[in-house]
C-alpha cells in the first residue's frame, strides 16, 4: 500500500517544502520505511547526477551554436528554420538543467554531506557502530581510515552520541558520526584536511540545514543538522577542544 507522504520525497529532497513541512516530512521518515527508501532513491539519482554534472561539460562550440541560433543575422525566410532549430535546442537544454538542478552556490561536497545527513535520517540503520561511548566508537574506526581523530566527552552536556560510521563523500573517506540534541539530530564529518592550516568554525544555511566547518591540527570537520546555530554550535566547541594540538 503506498503511502500518502511519498509524493512529497522529490520535494523533500529538493527541498521545495516549506520550513514547517520540511519539518514534518523529516519526522515522517523514521517511521516510514516506504518513503525513507524513495528518499534513498532520490538522493542517489541526484548523486549521480552532480557527479556527471562535474565531470561533463558543454563545448564553447555548442554554446556558440545556440547563441546563433537564438540570434540569428539571416533573411526572413531563415528565420523560422533557425526559431525551430533553437525551440528544439532549447526544450534540451531546459529539460537537462531541471533534472541537475542544484543551487549554485552550494559547493559539491557541502551537498554531499547534506545528502549524507538527510540519508542518514531517513534510514533505520543510521550507524554501522552502534555506542553511546566514544571510547567504544573511537577504535572502531582504527585500520578503516588513514587517521585518527577524537570524540568529545559528553558529560554534562546536551549531547548523546548514537554512533558513526565510515563515508565516502567527493571521493575522500571519513568518519559520520550521529548525535542527537533534545529531539534533533546532528552529523559531525571528520576528514583529513587538505592543508595544515587550523581556521575557526564557519556557519552557512544550507537546503534548510544549518553547516558548519572548521579544521584542527590537520582534520578538516563538518557539523550538518537541523537543530539552531546555538544548539549546534556547543557541540563544534567540544570537537575543538578535544581535538586540539
Amino acid at each position: 500500500m503506498s503511502c500518502e507522504w511519498r509524493s512529497k520525497t522529490s520535494l523533500y529532497a529538493d527541498d521545495e517544502l516549506g520550513a514547517a513541512a520540511q519539518q514534518e516530512f523529516s519526522a515522517h521518515l523514521r517511521s516510514c520505511g516506504e518513503c525513507s527508501e524513495a528518499l534513498s532513491e532520490q538522493l542517489a539519482l541526484k548523486k549521480a547526477v552532480r557527479i556527471a554534472g562535474n565531470q561533463f561539460s558543454a563545448p564553447a562550440e555548442l554554446h556558440a551554436k545556440v547563441f546563433r541560433q537564438l540570434h540569428p543575422r539571416s533573411s526572413a525566410s531563415s528565420v523560422w528554420k533557425s526559431l525551430s532549430a533553437a525551440a528544439g535546442m532549447a526544450v534540451v537544454v531546459l529539460v537537462f538543467m531541471l533534472v541537475a538542478r542544484s543551487p549554485k552556490t552550494e559547493e559539491p561536497m557541502l551537498a554531499g554531506l547534506v545528502d549524507q545527513h538527510i540519508t542518514a535520517l531517513a534510514s533505520a540503520n543510521a550507524v554501522d557502530v552502534v555506542s553511546e561511548d566514544r571510547h567504544t566508537v573511537k577504535p572502531w574506526f582504527q585500520g578503516k581510515l588513514g587517521f585518527t581523530f577524537t570524540p568529545p566527552e559528553l558529560a554534562g552536556s546536551s549531547f548523546k552520541l548514537l554512533g558513526g560510521k565510515v563515508v565516502y563523500v567527493q571521493q575522500k573517506p571519513g568518519a559520520e558520526l550521529l548525535y542527537t540534541a533534545g529531539a534533533h539530530k546532528i552529523s559531525v564529518f571528520v576528514f583529513r584536511a587538505a592543508n595544515a592550516e587550523d581556521h575557526t568554525a564557519m556557519w552557512q544555511r544550507s537546503r534548510s540545514f544549518n553547516s558548519s566547518r572548521w579544521s584542527e591540527a590537520g582534520l578538516e570537520f563538518f557539523l550538518v543538522t537541523d537543530a539552531t546555530k546555538d544548539e549546534a554550535s556547543g557541540l563544534v566547541n567540544l570537537f575543538q577542544q578535544a581535538n586540539r594540538s
